[in-house]
């Protein structure tokens, strides 16, 4: 799965004309269809999606491109899981985060062992992401934990993003701090610029 901080149709727009590139062989990408359908929860109900397939011609390789706001093999948004790692630095447990979240307990325990096996790398991910954005920023304050450096990284990556291109982000950020790092719990981080 490949992210994407595009709406559908700027992606088809951007599909059409070959200027998105395959992350395995920068060749460009064309359109291939739709994946399987499937509901994404949110904060505010559930969400359909039918991500949209991309072929690269150069190396044969199909691409399924998700939206930033979905999470990559997850059935809840970026904005719901972002919660739940906020609430975990800051000291909840998965039990208190999922009533908090109205999830079952399981689902956000899982989340966060996720989180934590992928610490290093999330952090290592949107510290690179951080000093692309912005070669003079400072040192990063520990948060006390592997998962809380990496969501510190991930924010500050984003802080970043916004200020120099203006973007405006909804969900607290992590649409985008989804899209920085590749997919959050899941997937690869997107190749250098």
């Amino acid at each position: 799965m490949l992210q994407i901080a595009l709406n559908a149709p700027q992606l088809e727009v951007v599909l059409a004309a070959g200027e998105l590139a395959c992350p395995d062989c920068s060749g460009p990408l064309s359109r291939w269809g739709f994946a399987r359908s499937r509901e994404i929860r949110t904060r505010d109900g559930v969400r359909s999606l039918r991500p949209r397939r991309a072929l690269c011609a150069e190396c044969d390789t199909t691409h399924v491109l998700c939206p930033a706001w979905s999470v990559p093999r997850r059935r809840d948004s970026a904005e719901v899981i972002g919660e739940a790692l906020r609430l975990a630095v800051d000291g909840d447990g998965h039990r208190r985060i999922a009533r908090q979240l109205d999830r079952a307990p399981g689902t956000v325990r899982g989340w966060l062992r996720a989180a934590r096996r992928r610490a290093g790398e999330l952090r290592a991910c949107a510290s690179r992401q951080l000093v692309a954005l912005d070669v003079q920023v400072g040192a990063v304050t520990p948060a006390g934990s592997e998962l809380g450096d990496a969501v510190e990284a991930m924010m500050l990556a984003v802080r970043a993003f916004r200020l120099r291109f203006g973007a405006v982000d909804q969900a607290g950020g992590w649409e985008r701090a989804v899209w920085l790092t590749g997919g959050l719990l899941h997937g690869r981080p997107p190749p250098p610029s």
